[in-house]
């Protein structure tokens, strides 16, 4: 089988290496500004594929049909993948003016439009938050007073919960307007062009956020995971990490697949694995967003920890048509993935180690200053991602006890206050807390 692979998040680069030990041939079109860093690591990983097209704008949708059209002329191409959200606009109009295989075009083009999703939730019937768009400031605040307070506000096309805002009065929600419209300074220059699409005012759901990983290929429905997150005490708002599996109930756990497979439907996806964020509210599960991609950031590291399979696997046995991918088996106790993030902005310590972590034996992996392109003595920002760990214990709450005393070991060699202390299960069951994914901004999840 040829895949062409366009543009990768970090973690997703290891779809590359999985498909060239699967015996496929590998096309792959690089951006001339990745999200990960050109490690020695990264770069034989890219370099191992037949073909390589380097140096492109992989959000641009004309470029990216052009560079797929010479490599299909040249060796027919069986499916095109991304693996990076803000390209897959992109790869859908491409697959859709070439007649290429990959996910349903107007099923990405709808899923990169949290309000055209929205939309089509509701006119299938199912659970939905309530949104509006905005095009100024007056239809915004109109729009929140109308949903009611707290609301959140963010781009409708957005990513990594950039510009992500939840606002609980008129003062807070004009604030948010004016960062929407002025903050994209922070947003990577290749991806505002989605993020300038308005502004989209959604109710703010209460519940537990979870995420769901499923595979999808026409009517058959794969369910493989479904993690939990870690929230930060000081908002309630900012996700710490995830955890395998959920807390969830296997009545719950199975709503939750119901409504993934129902959500799938209404919106198209046919072919491919998939990331659902969904919160799971007192009335059921109700779509967070829909991501037409594997999960991201430290999750791919925690699920390969916690079943002992790639999630990558599952999303190439899919594509090459396999009767079946079954659920994995998840290992006792639970899994974690913790993000360091810190508290305030500065310069980390000259001497500034991740040393603690790796010599913990519950951390089963530490993703490092390297993947986050910072070290010792650099300038870093609030709420930037400088590291991952994956650990493992008995449960949520083990795991999230040996994380802190590993974060407040951690913080005095940083030299930066870090995001420390989590809402735990019982805060987080019938509060109110956050709405969607605003995690460090390192990386993708």
């Amino acid at each position: 089988m040829h895949l062409a692979f366009v543009d990768s998040n970090p973690a997703a680069l290891q779809a590359i290496r999985l498909a060239k030990e699967a015996g496929h041939r590998v096309t792959y079109l690089q951006s001339a500004h990745t999200q990960y860093p050109l490690t020695d690591a990264n770069l034989a990983l890219v370099s191992s594929v037949d073909r390589l097209v380097d140096g492109l704008v992989t959000t641009d949708h004309d470029v990216v049909t052009g560079a797929l059209a010479e490599c299909h002329a040249e060796h027919p191409i069986d499916f095109v993948t991304t693996q990076h959200e803000m390209s897959a606009e992109a790869v859908a109009v491409a697959c859709r003016a070439l007649g290429l295989r990959g996910t349903c075009p107007e099923a990405v083009l709808v899923a990169r439009r949290k309000d055209r999703c929205r939309a089509a939730l509701q006119a299938a019937g199912l659970a939905s938050a309530r949104f509006a768009t905005a095009g100024d400031e007056a239809a915004a605040l109109a729009a929140a007073e109308r949903i009611g307070y707290p609301v959140v506000f963010k781009p409708p096309s957005g990513a990594a919960g950039m510009l992500a805002r939840v606002v609980h009065d008129a003062g807070e929600a004009r604030a948010a307007w004016y960062a929407l419209q002025h903050g994209l300074d922070a947003v990577p220059e290749d991806w505002r062009g989605q993020f300038r699409r308005g502004v989209l005012i959604e109710e703010f759901l209460a519940g537990e956020l979870v995420s769901m990983e499923f595979g999808v290929r026409g009517d058959r429905f794969f369910p493989l995971c479904i993690s939990g997150r870690f929230r930060w005490a000081g908002d309630g708002v900012t996700a710490l990490g995830s955890f395998i599996p959920a807390d969830l109930d296997a009545q719950r756990a199975t709503a939750c697949w119901e409504y993934a497979r129902q959500v799938c439907a209404a919106i198209g996806a046919d072919v491919g694995v998939f990331h659902l964020e969904l919160m799971v509210t007192p009335r059921g599960p109700v779509l967070v967003e829909f991501n037409p991609r594997v999960m991201g950031g430290g999750l791919p590291a925690a699920y390969r920890h916690a079943t002992g399979q790639e999630i990558y696997t599952a999303l190439l046995d899919i594509l090459a048509g396999a009767d079946d991918v079954p659920a994995p088996s998840f290992r006792a106790g639970c899994t974690a993935v913790r993000v360091v993030i810190p508290r305030e902005g500065g310069r980390l310590a000259p001497g500034a180690t991740l040393a603690p972590l790796a010599e913990h034996p519950s951390v089963k992996e530490v993703i490092g200053f390297g993947e986050y392109r910072t070290g010792p003595g650099s300038e870093v920002a609030r709420g930037q991602a400088l590291a991952r760990f994956i650990v493992q214990g008995a449960g949520r709450a083990a795991v999230e006890q040996t994380s802190e005393r590993l974060l407040s070991r951690l913080e005095p060699l940083l030299g930066v206050p870090l995001m420390t202390g989590s809402l735990m299960t019982g805060s987080l069951m019938n509060g109110n807390y956050g709405h969607g994914d605003l995690e460090g901004t390192g990386a993708l999840r």
